[in-house]
């Protein structure tokens, strides 16, 4: 049920009161013509179906429940957004990166410390409706944009967390302990 025509948001995130998404779904009404799939399941499931309703939605917004096919979900859409108000790291931000999808997040500490805002992701204040509003419709409205944080988003992904930097660098922490331990 989603136009192919349409930008398509996703948000893969827990539904759960720190995650943000009631602060999305607000954001949506500023944004007409986007589309929104969250993948996930929580406790706060139901409320956010009855906000997105309220709010009139509906047609626009899909909850998908717990998926284990999040690689296929970020290939189809167009951004992730992760409007968190707390997390600690962001693994979906590199997931993301690793789809070559730009992203935006809340600067919470994870997505803070990861993402160069304006490089490589856009970073907005934690539960600013119109900020996160503003950052999409960005993104929708600027191709070139988009582009060069989903290209600058999977470069740093590559230099930092691709299977082949993790086995590089296990090898080398596994390397200092047995030297450590030699001595």
């Amino acid at each position: 049920d989603t136009p192919e025509d349409k930008p398509l948001l996703l948000s893969l995130s827990r539904l759960h009161p720190v995650k943000g998404l009631d602060i999305l779904l607000e954001a949506m009404v500023k944004i007409p013509e986007a589309f929104l799939w969250i993948a996930g399941s929580g406790p706060l499931k139901n409320d956010l179906i009855s906000q997105s309703e309220r709010l009139g939605l509906k047609q626009r917004v899909k909850f998908l429940g717990w998926r284990e096919d999040k690689e296929a979900l970020m290939a189809t859409a167009d951004i992730c957004v992760f409007p968190s108000r707390n997390d600690a790291f962001g693994a979906v931000i590199i997931e993301a990166w690793a789809a070559k999808k730009p992203n935006i997040a809340c600067k919470s500490p994870g997505p803070r410390t990861i993402i160069s805002d304006n490089h490589d992701g856009l970073l907005v204040e934690i539960d600013d409706v119109n900020q996160l509003a503003d950052a999409i419709k960005k993104v929708i409205n600027n191709n070139k944009l988009a582009h060069s944080l989903a290209n600058n988003g999977y470069k740093k992904f590559m230099e930092n967390y691709s299977e082949k930097v993790f086995s590089k660098n296990i090898i080398k922490i596994y390397s200092l302990i047995i030297k450590l331990k030699n001595k």
